[in-house]
């Protein structure tokens, strides 16, 4: 039997691809020009995976279903609304890292089964040109549930579980070196989220064992190798994604297991008024997930359905789009003055 949500994203796009054809736009979500459609399915539905984008392509993988842990490994193109299967991860894979940087796509960490233990270090870079995984430099210990982000060509390694997991790694892809960055993240948390914007990392909410889900947003300046705190996630929540869009970042998903939820909040912090604000939330609430930036489109892909481990039960293959884009002028803007 097909799922109630399953029908409306089907309706959807139906709807959408019909109104094309015809030439007319989609009408969208919210006045300021920012809409949620859908495109084309996973082929492997799934939750706790990671993607990364690598010249226009988005690279996803890992993860956990029905059958267990996951090395299945992909790559979407949106401009074609297009899947290809590519070369499997190493071994099977969730909750881990992943980033792209210098040419290629890396993957650190995470557990490769249902026994949740940190005891993975190895660092993966796969090459697109010759379609193959390579071992590097292991980490400096195990880390899982973390998140990696590329800022200024090296990898970030924050938050997660295992020793010394407060502790900011960094990994240099040109000299294959791993090392240590600046002080340790001030509020420790596990499936976080975290986003590189204007030269600063971005840390935002995640969970602990004993203080639940946080709503904390702390920011790391790699110049001055200090932490400072921004304003908190208006919705606290661990096993949340988030992505850097349009100059904003934008997040959304996340769990609670008291009762057991899922979120679909979709939450927008500007980092130059230093304020959120909500938008049209999430079309299906889901944990697990993960989302990349293309093109002034932020894409949510997969994710559980239901919390915890009934994540198995309910992975999905959604993959949402949510576009910002600026209506053209009526009338053409008055040519500024070179004192403007």
């Amino acid at each position: 039997m097909i799922g109630r949500s399953k029908v409306r994203r089907l309706e959807f796009r139906y709807l959408a691809s019909a109104l094309l054809l015809l030439g007319l736009p989609l009408a969208p979500a919210v006045a300021s020009g920012q809409i949620w459609s859908v495109g084309a399915p996973m082929p492997t539905c799934r939750s706790e995976l990671g993607s990364a984008v690598l010249d226009g392509w988005v690279y996803v993988g890992g993860g956990l279903a029905l059958s267990g842990s996951l090395a299945d490994f992909q790559r979407y193109r949106p401009l074609l609304d297009r899947w290809e299967r590519r070369a499997p991860l190493p071994g099977p894979l969730h909750h881990f890292g992943i980033a792209a940087a210098a040419g290629a796509v890396y993957v650190t960490g995470g557990y490769d089964s249902l026994r949740m233990r940190p005891r993975i270090r190895a660092t993966w870079r796969y090459d697109p040109a010759a379609a193959r995984w390579e071992r590097m430099a292991d980490m400096p210990g195990p880390r899982a549930a973390h998140a990696m982000v590329q800022l200024d060509g090296l990898l970030f390694v924050v938050g997660g579980v295992g020793p010394g997991s407060a502790d900011l790694w960094i990994y240099d892809p040109t000299r294959d070196r791993w090392g240590t960055a600046g002080p340790p993240l001030p509020t420790p948390r596990e499936h976080l989220a975290a986003v590189a914007r204007g030269g600063k990392l971005f840390v935002i909410g995640g969970r602990w064992p004993g203080q639940g889900n946080l709503a904390t947003v702390e920011i790391f300046d790699p110049r001055t190798e200090s932490w400072e705190t921004a304003a908190t996630l208006p919705t606290p929540r661990g096993g949340l994604t988030a992505a850097a869009v349009a100059g904003r970042i934008h997040v959304t998903g996340g769990e609670a297991f008291d009762p057991g939820s899922t979120f679909g909040q979709h939450e927008v912090y500007d980092p130059a008024s230093g304020r959120w604000e909500t938008h049209d939330p999430l079309p299906v609430a889901r944990h697990g997930l993960t989302s990349t930036a293309v093109g002034g489109r932020w894409l949510v892909i997969g994710g559980g359905e239901a919390a915890g481990m009934r994540t198995l039960f309910t992975a999905s293959c959604a993959v949402d789009i949510y576009t910002i884009y600026t209506p053209a002028p009526i009338h053409a803007p008055a040519a500024s003055s070179p004192n403007d």
